[in-house]
């Protein structure tokens, strides 16, 4: 049974993890012509924000899940992945296909690694690309 606490902070990752997907297509869908470089800049801005908080909270749910289950860091990073799935919504819409390609790609490695990060905190002296020692007839 899930405590009322564990269940209070997975809705709040979740209602974050919803309003950042809604800025960053948001941001996307926007024409950007029709703007100034003041603007333009602003947007962007937003937009590094909204992926930010985006990152952050699919990778705690990611990373809730991952604890239970018992993922290696490996399958963390794969699981980054994931966020690709909401972004087809976005070419679905008829967003841009460079820059929402681009933000996705991003997005899903930096979701990757931070689910590994939450999961195993020592992740960073592994090195993000080792793989799990091979399996060995004979121990040591």
């Amino acid at each position: 049974m899930i405590s009322k606490s564990k269940l209070i902070a997975v809705t709040g990752w979740i209602g974050g993890l919803v309003v950042s997907d809604v800025a960053c297509f948001g941001i996307l869908a926007l024409p950007l012509y029709t703007f100034s470089l003041p603007s333009r800049l602003g947007l962007v801005c937003a937009l590094v924000c909204s992926v930010g908080a985006n990152v952050f909270y699919c990778a705690r749910i990611l990373s809730s899940i991952a604890k239970q289950r018992g993922w290696t860091a490996q399958n963390c990073r794969m699981a980054g992945l994931l966020v690709i799935i909401p972004g087809t919504l976005l070419f679905l819409a008829g967003g841009r296909f460079t820059s929402t390609c681009n933000v996705l790609l991003q997005e899903a490695l930096w979701t990757g690694f931070l689910c590994a990060k939450f999961v195993y905190p020592n992740f960073a002296t592994f090195g993000p690309y080792e793989l799990n020692p091979p399996l060995t007839i004979f121990p040591k």
